[in-house]
């Protein structure tokens, strides 16, 4: 199982489009596939569920069988007691067959910064070299291990936010994507996510050297932390995928605009981002490029569908359709989504292969 995050610093850079019609087109191509949505405004859970399945996660009886479970109520067991256990993370899984993105889904919940204040606490602890503290930022492991065998790709949708949540999930992931947009703001959050994740790195070696002091080996393996992490096994980062406006006269100036940003914005990734990256990948972190993301997430909020499922239904029956219909700019969609995938599997196949 791969577990990948999708991460900016920056927000409006086309996160949410990306995670759900990456997940379905995964999910389309056979992977067995779980889309995670841990940023607290839920956009992701919006796009995937319709308004009906979205009243049902906040209904005031939360014993009705017709709830639909979220990450709350993986969390809420160690927020009420301050104790390291998370709950069931299969119960509160919503199957695939319940949407139109096919991806099973565990659902983001509005009152998710609640837990940010959590882990937040316990990172203070950590700091101060307890144990308790290195468990509860280790949470995602617990997760991890409940649902190991059953899929084969976890896609992890997180908050713009440099903060105790996102940490928590960096530090057990396997890989992270960064979504992209040519402008200014996105090259100064590449570089911070950069020194932000070289800070915390340091931190937590620090304290994981003194609690290796203090509690012997056998106490330290079963209490799910990482306790294999620095700033030179950091191999997470596997690539980028831009945003960017369609090419056209009237959009000319953007365009140049975009591409000046753009270049900037990759010589910062491969500064401020190396550390991350395996060497074995550094030529190939472009996973690939979608264009007029805005008008794509418009559409597939409307419907809470894919935005190329139309032309993949067509394909399916074996029809054509007129060059100038609106199916047309979809399957260019579904074209830049399958080199993403297969950009990004890519990248998996060769870091997997030591």
């Amino acid at each position: 199982m791969e577990t990948i995050a999708l991460f900016n610093n920056k927000g409006g850079v086309g996160k949410t489009t990306i995670a759900t019609t990456l997940a379905y087109e995964l999910t389309r191509s056979g992977k067995r596939v779980l889309m995670i949505d841990l940023d607290p405004q839920s956009n992701s859970t919006q796009v995937i569920l319709t308004e009906e399945q979205v009243e049902r996660i906040y209904l005031d009886n939360i014993d009705r069988p017709d709830r639909i479970k979220t990450i709350k109520d993986i969390y809420n067991p160690m927020r009420d007691s301050n104790e390291p256990k998370i709950g069931n993370v299969k119960n509160a899984i919503l199957s695939g067959n319940k949407h139109l993105f096919k991806c099973d889904l565990l659902p983001s919940h509005l009152s998710l910064s609640e837990f940010e204040d959590t882990l937040s606490d316990a990172w203070s602890d950590l700091r101060a070299n307890k144990l308790g503290g290195f468990r509860r930022t280790n949470w995602f492991i617990q997760l991890r291990n409940q649902i190991e065998n059953d899929y084969d790709i976890v896609l992890i949708d997180l908050s713009p936010s440099l903060g105790a949540l996102n940490r928590s999930i960096l530090l057990n992931i396997d890989y992270f994507i960064i979504p992209i947009t040519g402008d200014i703001y996105n090259q100064y959050g590449v570089k911070n996510i950069g020194s932000w994740i070289q800070n915390w790195i340091k931190v937590y070696e620090r304290s994981l050297g003194y609690l290796k002091d203090d509690y012997d080996e056998i106490t330290l393996n079963k209490s799910e932390i990482n306790q294999n992490i620095s700033k030179d096994n950091f191999k997470k980062f596997i690539g980028y995928i831009i945003s960017r406006a369609k090419m056209g006269k009237s959009k000319r100036n953007i365009i140049s605009y975009q591409k000046h940003h753009l270049d900037d914005i990759k010589k910062t990734i491969n500064s401020s981002l190396s550390f991350s990256t395996d060497s074995r990948i550094s030529t190939q972190l472009e996973l690939g490029t979608i264009t007029e993301i805005i008008s794509l997430l418009t559409e597939s909020q409307a419907a809470h569908t894919p935005s190329f499922k139309r032309v993949v239904k067509m394909l399916d029956l074996d029809k054509k359709w007129d060059k100038r219909s609106v199916e047309n700019s979809e399957f260019a969609i579904m074209k830049t989504f399958q080199e993403i995938e297969s950009n990004l599997l890519s990248n998996i196949e060769v870091l997997k292969n030591e």
